[in-house]
């Protein structure tokens, strides 16, 4: 999962090249090479950020059979809490919801070895029996105290390894719900996140008062082009119907909540000029005034097709596939709640391969729907 290229330089060739001269004349000839590294404790190392290994992400779905809790295990939760085991430095988590104990257990254990933990959730669910035992553990857990929602569901892990996506850390967000949650290791995306927790968790900075200075809100690692970005210092719903508006050929979408009106109408406008939609609404709250599941069905377009889910519990997907190159994935739902007022992140990943596996997603969660 973590390997990485390994490539000699064109300085080390020199530097080689100049060993060898001085060997075969008897002289130190390197002393005249001019040096150009920094020390490790210098500032340059520190702001300098390792490169992406080849094998950089690790996309995962949630299979929501909904066992009885006593029988809920190898899931996500049980790998994402491995993969926090492994931490050296420290771990953020900024968690909407949280009480899958193994992630629970994880943090706990990372406490007692000393490892740095910083844990940011929503006031409505602050109160929660696996908080409050964060809490006696010695955890600080940060609350946003405000009407807004902070609905962040991320982990970063040494600055390095993120966890990102739909999935609350729960034991139905992971057993129960249709989710997805992808596992970066890129440092320089890691550090958009970094940058979120501190502003959470050290400024108690949330919702419209979080400065917008994501440091790379567009990268691109081994070619392929990635955004990303976090609400409501930035109004999302623009930089999504943006996207939207440049499909050529196909959208496909799966929203647990969809209201806003940016992103509807954009939807509407690709689907009149003959581009094929289909998307998929969690089945509570397609039917109130506001969701864009009536307004998309009256529209009436042969080529525009929406269902609602299959699943007795929660499709609680937030994704937009567009011409199956582009998907866009986080905990940002289609609102103006999610726009406006709540902490939320989306990433945007520019790539047929990576999208792929969101399209055999969707396709899934499509064939359960119901027409």
């Amino acid at each position: 999962m973590n390997k990485k290229n390994t490539t000699i330089g064109l300085g080390t060739l020199v530097v080689l090249a100049v060993a060898i001269l001085s060997i075969l004349l008897g002289e130190d000839l390197t002393q005249f090479l001019p040096i150009t590294g920094e020390p490790a404790g210098s500032s340059t190392a520190n702001n300098s950020l390792p490169p992406e290994p080849a094998e950089w992400y690790d996309i995962y779905f949630t299979n929501p059979t909904c066992p009885p809790e006593e029988e809920r295990t190898g899931g996500l939760d049980e790998i994402i809490a491995n993969d926090i085991l492994q931490a050296e430095t420290r771990v953020d988590v900024a968690a909407f919801d949280l009480d899958a104990e193994p992630i629970v257990d994880a943090l706990i254990t990372l406490e007692e070895r000393g490892i740095e933990v910083r844990v940011v959730t929503d006031e409505d669910n602050a109160d929660l029996s696996s908080i409050r035992r964060l809490r006696r553990n010695g955890i600080s857990v940060v609350e946003d105290k405000r009407r807004g929602l902070m609905h962040d569901k991320f982990v970063v892990i040494d600055g390095r390894f993120l966890w990102t996506g739909s999935m609350n850390l729960t034991t139905n967000g992971v057993y129960c719900n249709n989710n997805n949650i992808v596992r970066f290791d890129s440092p320089r995306l890691a550090a958009n996140y970094t940058t979120e927790m501190d502003e959470m968790y050290n400024d108690r900075l949330f919702g419209p008062d979080s400065p917008d200075n994501t440091p790379n809100e567009t990268l691109t690692i081994h070619g392929i082009q990635l955004e990303n970005y976090f609400a409501p210092e930035k109004e999302l719903a623009p930089v999504i119907a943006r996207a939207v508006a440049r499909a050529q050929d196909e959208i496909l979408f799966m929203a647990f909540s969809f209201t806003d009106d940016q992103i509807g109408e954009a939807i509407l406008g690709r689907a009149d000029a003959g581009v094929s939609v289909r998307g998929v609404f969690e089945t509570t709250g397609s039917d109130t005034e506001f969701s864009y599941y009536p307004i998309m069905q009256a529209a009436r377009l042969s080529n525009l097709e929406v269902r609602t889910d299959g699943n007795p519990r929660i499709m609680h997907h937030k994704v937009i596939i567009i011409d199956r190159e582009t998907v866009i994935f986080g905990s940002f739902n289609f609102t103006d709640s999610a726009n406006r007022r709540n902490d939320e992140n989306i990433v945007i990943v520019h790539d047929p391969v990576f999208t792929g596996f969101f399209v055999e997603e969707f396709e899934t969660v499509w064939q359960e729907a119901q027409p």
